[in-house]
Order: structure tokens, then C-alpha cells, then sequence
């Protein structure tokens, strides 16, 4: 098989090509996921008979691997640098291999006991004059894999069991593709049922043989029975695959059921993480060094962000170059990262992928040169907006202006970008606290001062304060097309610093007809504003006495930046 799941009592294995990824849930509830590259098997082991014995032991060597990653992924700290952690973690899983290595050695001996000293003792009790030996024999192999069956019902009411029975469900129904069925319908081939199968028949069969020669002579013919049965076992159960709604499916129905229980929602998200990890876990890029390959990793993010249409190459460069401290030109000088890294820039781009901004990814943006942090409660500064400071520098140099004032401020980065490039006196002031809390941090963090004021635009300021300048880029969205914004836009920025109201306009009106008093002589106002709005804007200045209005175009060539100075 190209595919199957291994349960675990924790998660899963999940083996696709030549990975294996495993997926558990840790004690505190959280899902962890490593993995590792494997071999693949040459191509005589998908020959009919030979890929049951593939099938048997790479089955086996993979749920070996699949339990030791499992065991290391749930007493991974997560403070990994902790040394103590480390050495009370390495305890734990030395402990949990004895208590495994216990486990196979109970087995071992419940199985000579239950399935061989205990059904001879039976039938020569049951049956004590009775000499015939096929007789015999067929009444053992009957009573053997009937103890066993029982055996395996029995199981299913333990809890560990139970565990990994809904994880099997689980890994049954995803490789089966099917959830509308009898879970004991869906693939009759994963491995618990094929290793079910072999133990049930192979018992039967060599009880039936009655091999009783020399002991070392028995254990030679009984494992060469056994490991004949194999292939046999996985040929019955590769046709009954293909036939599940047949007779085929129902007589497999009679072992699987042991084996598989309908799995909760847990279990089937265990399973898929699984499956997306194997797809583009970067385990499978790693050098042998233990690093991983860059290019790989870009490999990886390109095809995450296209498949969720939210590729821009600009986002893969940012991103690299975010985790790494590093620029675009010396990203594209590094060929390899740590695993750390490789795992932190994926997860920063499985985000990404999902819609949210690159700016709350991180809490910070990059704007004018200049570093500010950003959440939730404002809006993260644009591109776009750079040229509006580009313009306000001009008239500040032009003009010899001495003070400036921001309007709805909100991260501040109009304002300090302002108090960074000029010799201004700035002051900014937005109507929200938290935006005010924010933009003061920045501006702190970035070595300018700045004064702030609680304000809803010009109301709350000074009284007999003018500026030379004033400059806003207030908020401008129609609230009927507050709804059709993407996805990332209307989930990730605060909606204050967006409803412009019902055309849009309602802030700059009010700026507008306020913002003459505030002015000095022949002073300046400055706005941005939003796609299509140019003219309207334009016009309210104009209507409220502004001359020389004049627009300027981005990058998009939309009328972007409208200014205008006061007549007195």
C-alpha cells in the first residue's frame, strides 16, 4: 500500500511514499507532529505474494518508529532548553520502553499459557478417552482461535484499546475516504486487522498440522507455516478492499469490527494533521547535518499560500526574512536553515495561508524605513500610505513648517515616520485609547516625542493651538461595503479605523470644515484617501474655501494623496 495509518494510544503514524509522520494528542490536550524520512521497499516487493511479507515487516518497523517518535513527542518540553526538563524527559521515555519491553514479555507468556499449555489441558479433560488425533488437533486450532477472538473482544473495553481502536476508525475511514459506511466496512486492510487475521489463522493452522517432532524442529516448520499464511492473509484482504459491499467485506467484517471503532471528531483531526504534516513536513528537507534546504522550504511555503490563493512572492521573501533577521538580499545568499527555523517559518506561513496579515503574524510592519508594532485595535499602516508622508515631507522642507497634526493617529506611523524625517513639532491624536497606547509605544520605540491627545478629531485638542500642517488618513470605507472586504481586512482591522459612513465621506467633511480653524495662515491639509473618492474630496475643499488642491497618484496609479492649503 502506498498509504496507511498506525494507532497509537496517543494519535497516530502515518506512512505515505517514504514518510512517516506521526501525530499525537500530549497530556495537556495539545497536538504535536514529527516525523522522519523511511526507505522505500525496491520494486520486487508490489509483486502478488512478496507484498504481504513487505507489508508484514515494514508494518512492523514502522509502528516501532511510530511509538518511539510518539513516546519522545509527549515528553518533549516545550522549553527545550531546560536541562532538567530534558533529563526528567529522557527518564520518562527509558521508563515507558521497560514498561513496553514488560508488556511483550507478559504476552509472551499469557500466550504459551492461554493458547498453548491451556486448551491441551482442556481437551484432555473434556475428552479423555478420545484418541484420535486429527480429532484432536481440530478441537485445539477451534478452541485456540476462539480464546484468541475472545481475547481481542475483551480488549476493546480497555481504555488504552479503546484509544487505539478510534484512532484505527479514524485512519480506516480517512484512507477509505468513506464516512457514510459500517466503519468495519472501510478498508479491511489496515494493518491491526491484517496482523488480527494472520494471528487467528495461523493459530488454527498450526494446531491443525500438529507439528510435534523435535521442539527445535517445531518452532523451524511452525514459523515457516506462519510466515507462508502471510502473504495469503494479504491477498484475501487486498481482494476484500476492492469488494467491501461484497461477501469478501463481510467476512472480514468479523475481525475488523475488533478493531475499529467510530472515531470522535479528535480523533479524525489527529489523523488529518497527520496527512497535511506528511505533505509538507520539513523533516523531509533536512540535510545530513540536520539542517534544512532553503530552497526546499520555499518549495513548501509556495505551495501552501497558492493553494489557499493568497500566494505573493513578496510574502515568501518577508517571511524567511522576518524569522532569519535578514534582508531579501542576504536571504537570497543563505542555503540552509535550522529546524527551528524551518518550523517557525512554516507555521508563520500556514497562518498567512489562512487569510491573516502578515503585520499581526508578526505585531509589527516595516513603514518609511521604520519599525512599528501593531495589533488588533488599530489599523496596520499601508503601502500606500508612504506616499501621503512623502508629500507632507515636501511642504515641510518647502514651507519651513514647525508643527504638524495627525489625525486619527492609530499606530502612530504617519505621526513619528513625521517626527523622524523632520525637525517638526508633531502632535497626533486618534478618538481610541488603545490606538493612543499603541502609537506612544511606537514612538518611544522609534526615539521621537511626540505630543498625544484622547480626541475625537479636533474637539478635545487645545483651544488657540494652530498647525502649519494638518494630516489625516481617516477612516474611509462605505458601511454597506464594510461586508465585501477580504476576508483578512475585515477580521484583522478594527472596524473604527473603517467606517467612513455611508458614502465614505463623513470624516472628511467634518475634518474639512473643522480644520480651518485649526490651521495657521496659508496652512495645509492633507488627506489619503480611498479608491474612486478623489474628486469628492477634492470638491468638499474646494466648496470650504481650500485652494491649490491638488491630487497625487500610487503606485496603482489611483488618485491617493488630495491637498490643499487655507485662503487666510
Amino acid at each position: 500500500m502506498d498509504k496507511f495509518v498506525l494507532p497509537l494510544g496517543n494519535g497516530v503514524g502515518y506512512v505515505e511514499d517514504e514518510k512517516l509522520c506521526v501525530s499525537v494528542i500530549d497530556s495537556l490536550g495539545e497536538k504535536k507532529v514529527d516525523g522522519k524520512v523511511v526507505k522505500k521497499w525496491g520494486k520486487v516487493w508490489v509483486l502478488p505474494f512478496l507484498r504481504g511479507i513487505a507489508y508484514f515487516f515494514r508494518g512492523i518497523a514502522l509502528y516501532i518508529a511510530s511509538f518511539i517518535l510518539s513516546l519522545e513527542l509527549e515528553e518533549r518540553p516545550e522549553n527545550e532548553k531546560n536541562k532538567t526538563f530534558k533529563v526528567a524527559g529522557k527518564v520518562s521515555v527509558a521508563s515507558s520502553y521497560l514498561v513496553v519491553i514488560a508488556m511483550l514479555l507478559g504476552s509472551f507468556i499469557f500466550g504459551f499459557l492461554g493458547l498453548g499449555v491451556l486448551p491441551s489441558f482442556l481437551f484432555s479433560k473434556a475428552f479423555p478417552f478420545n484418541e484420535d488425533y486429527y480429532f484432536k488437533t481440530l478441537m485445539i486450532g477451534l478452541f485456540r482461535s476462539a480464546f484468541l477472538y475472545l481475547i481481542f473482544i475483551l480488549l476493546r473495553f480497555l481504555p488504552f484499546m479503546t484509544s487505539i481502536y478510534s484512532f484505527n476508525g479514524a485512519g480506516n475511514r480517512h484512507i477509505g475516504g468513506k464516512d457514510d459506511v459500517m466503519i468495519a466496512r472501510v478498508n479491511p486492510l489496515n494493518f491491526l486487522n491484517f496482523l488480527l487475521n494472520i494471528s487467528l489463522i495461523s493459530t488454527f493452522v498450526v494446531s491443525l498440522v500438529g507439528i510435534n517432532i523435535h521442539w527445535a524442529v517445531n518452532w523451524l516448520l511452525n514459523g515457516a507455516i506462519f510466515f507462508a499464511i502471510i502473504p495469503l492473509v494479504y491477498e484475501f484482504l487486498l481482494l476484500a478492499n476492492r469488494h467491501k459491499q461484497g461477501w469478501l467485506g463481510i467476512i472480514t467484517m468479523l475481525t475488523n469490527w475488533l478493531v475499529s471503532i467510530s472515531p470522535n471528531t479528535t480523533h479524525s483531526e489527529v489523523v488529518k494533521v497527520a496527512q497535511l504534516e506528511s505533505e509538507n513536513y520539513t523533516e523531509f528537507c533536512k540535510t545530513d547535518k540536520g539542517m534544512i534546504s532553503l530552497s526546499c522550504l520555499y518549495a513548501e511555503m509556495e505551495t501552501k499560500l497558492k493553494s489557499s490563493d493568497k500566494y505573493e512572492p513578496s510574502d515568501v521573501d518577508w517571511i524567511v526574512g522576518t524569522i532569519l533577521g535578514k534582508n531579501r538580499a542576504e536571504v537570497k545568499l543563505q542555503r540552509y536553515v535550522t529546524q527551528k527555523e524551518g518550523r517557525d517559518i512554516l507555521r508563520a506561513c500556514e497562518r498567512r495561508a489562512k487569510g491573516e496579515p502578515l503585520s499581526s503574524i508578526f505585531g509589527w510592519v516595516e513603514f518609511y524605513g521604520l519599525r512599528f508594532d501593531v495589533n488588533k485595535k488599530v489599523l496596520s499602516p499601508r503601502m500606500e500610505t508612504e506616499i501621503l508622508v512623502e508629500q507632507v515631507l515636501k511642504k515641510i522642507e518647502e514651507f519651513d513648517a514647525e508643527t504638524v497634526l495627525d489625525l486619527c493617529t492609530g499606530s502612530g506611523a504617519i505621526a513619528v515616520t513625521l517626527a523622524k524625517y523632520s525637525k517638526c513639532k508633531v502632535y497626533a491624536s486618534d478618538i481610541s485609547k488603545q490606538a493612543l497606547a499603541v502609537a506612544e509605544a511606537n514612538a518611544r520605540k522609534n526615539g521621537v516625542k511626540i505630543e498625544f491627545c484622547q480626541s475625537d478629531l479636533l474637539e478635545s485638542l487645545k483651544k488657540g493651538r494652530k498647525y502649519d500642517i494638518i494630516v489625516s488618513n481617516p477612516p474611509y470605507i462605505k458601511t454597506g461595503e464594510l461586508e465585501k472586504l477580504d476576508y483578512e481586512v475585515k477580521k484583522y482591522d478594527p472596524r473604527l479605523a473603517l467606517d467612513g459612513g455611508e458614502d465614505g465621506l463623513d470624516f472628511y467633511r467634518r475634518i474639512i470644515e473643522d480644520a480651518k480653524k485649526k490651521l495657521n495662515k496659508k496652512g495645509w491639509l492633507f488627506f489619503e484617501v480611498g479608491k474612486g473618492q478623489a474628486q469628492d474630496v477634492i470638491a468638499l475643499m474646494q466648496q470650504n474655501g481650500y485652494e491649490s488642491v491638488q491630487s497625487v497618484k500610487d503606485y496603482n496609479k489611483i488618485e491617493r494623496v488630495i491637498y490643499g492649503r487655507t485662503c487666510k
